[in-house]
């Protein structure tokens, strides 16, 4: 399981070097699982154009939550999670879902995490992610501020961990 688990981060973090930032009429970015043959799932891009007349932080959000368009992708957001609200205050994007979010543990919750903070750091006003349910943080984080440079860092941590097993 933690070769797997290694195997997606490694390939979540092979993908950030393939980020396309977002130019005028290019569209968006919005990470979502795909299954590999090898039942190992990595974070792959499906483009968005959003609405010009519509705030580009919840259309992305609305994107992610409506799961992925092509049927190569898998929705790892449960489609009973809504949005309840976001602020943006000094680089920080505060994220607030429904309760189904809090139900997510594990690799779902790993590839939940990462899809939302990949697809949203990609706007330049957005340094950082926090993810709250109901208002509340979830107490079994680690940390609750996530970068893409936190998934970088996970990732090689649990490569580590693996190569001295």
């Amino acid at each position: 399981m933690r070769r797997y688990l290694t195997a997606l981060l490694l390939a979540s973090v092979l993908l950030l070097g393939g980020c396309v930032a977002h130019t005028q009429g290019s569209g968006y970015p919005v990470y979502f699982p795909d299954q590999a043959e090898d039942g190992v799932q990595a974070l792959k891009a499906e483009n968005r154009t959003l609405d010009a007349d519509t705030e580009t932080v919840e259309e992305l959000l609305l994107a992610l939550l409506s799961g992925p368009e092509s049927e190569t992708l898998n929705r790892v957001i449960p489609a009973s999670v809504s949005l309840r609200g976001w602020t943006l205050q000094n680089g920080l994007l505060t994220v607030d879902l429904s309760g189904s979010y809090g139900t997510l543990s594990g690799i779902d919750l790993t590839l939940a995490d990462y899809s939302i903070v990949l697809t949203l750091t990609q706007l330049e006003e957005v340094e950082a992610v926090m993810i709250t349910v109901e208002g509340q943080v979830l107490p079994y984080r680690d940390h609750q501020r996530l970068t893409p440079e936190d998934i970088r860092s996970s990732i090689l941590q649990d490569e580590t961990l693996e190569n001295a097993e």
